[in-house]
């Protein structure tokens, strides 16, 4: 069992949740239901932290949003306040690139304090970025059939049979997680297909819930974390939508 694994397993026993919390902290003006009134993207995370802890295993901090606002030491504080609330923290970072590359991103998110970060597999070198993961204690979790429409390449394109994701799932059979989308771009089948190749073991890290229309009908038994983002960050009442969702995971 990885070391990842093993917090993953802890904090969801200790939350009694499987909700993962998408930090997508968009500045003024980049998203219509954006209710940051300024630039603390600092405060603003630290706020949603505290506020929806309660109900949450997991933070997902997006890097797309954070690596150009947030400089190191803050980095740490973020990570320091998701630990500290008892759930474990990914960076949503999507990485992909030669090996020597990925290991500078790895030693500094693994320094930041995140648990585990996100891996896009279209360079090609899975197994070796699953072995640096894991030798810098740090969990990864690699892109296999996203959510959003775009990704359906993911489905579409094959080789001798074998679908683009299968054969990504299998590649992946020694990360700890899977992404995959809880949209209309993936099918019960295909996410069962996806579970029975990667094994009941593995976490699959489901985006789509809420404001993406994603439905939780077709996550398969096993471990899992199901992300929802904009649908709590933005929310009037994040504290209300939270425990909303969360109760809405444990009755599936």
């Amino acid at each position: 069992m990885s070391e990842f694994l093993q917090k993953y397993l802890k904090a969801r026993e200790e939350k009694n949740s499987t909700l993962c919390i998408g930090l997508d902290p968009a500045m003024p003006g980049l998203r219509k239901e954006n209710i940051m009134p300024d630039d603390d993207i600092m405060g603003f995370c630290l706020d949603i932290i505290d506020k929806t802890a309660p109900h949450a295993c997991a933070f997902k901090a997006n890097s797309q949003y954070i690596l150009f606002n947030l400089n190191m030491e803050q980095l740490q504080e973020l990570n320091q306040k998701i630990h500290g609330s008892g759930s474990i923290s990914i960076l949503d970072h999507k990485l992909s690139d030669i090996g020597s590359s990925n290991l500078a991103a790895i030693h500094s998110a693994k320094k930041a304090g995140f648990d585990a970060i996100t891996f896009s597999p279209f360079a090609g070198n899975i197994k070796e970025a699953v072995n640096q993961c894991h030798s810098n204690g740090l969990g990864i979790f690699v892109l296999t059939l996203m959510s959003n429409p775009e990704a359906r390449i993911q489905k579409e394109f094959s080789r001798s049979g074998e679908n683009l994701y299968e054969w990504i799932a299998a590649e992946a059979k020694d990360a700890d997680g899977l992404v995959v989308g809880l949209t209309e771009n993936a099918t019960s089948k295909e996410i069962q297909k996806i579970r029975e190749i990667a094994g009941k073991d593995k976490i699959l890290l489901c985006p789509g819930l809420g404001a993406q229309g994603g439905s939780t009908d077709k996550l398969p038994a096993g471990n899992s974390l199901v992300n929802v983002g904009r649908d709590i960050i933005y929310s009037k009442d994040p504290v209300k939508k939270a425990s909303e969702f969360s109760q809405q995971l444990k009755l599936r």
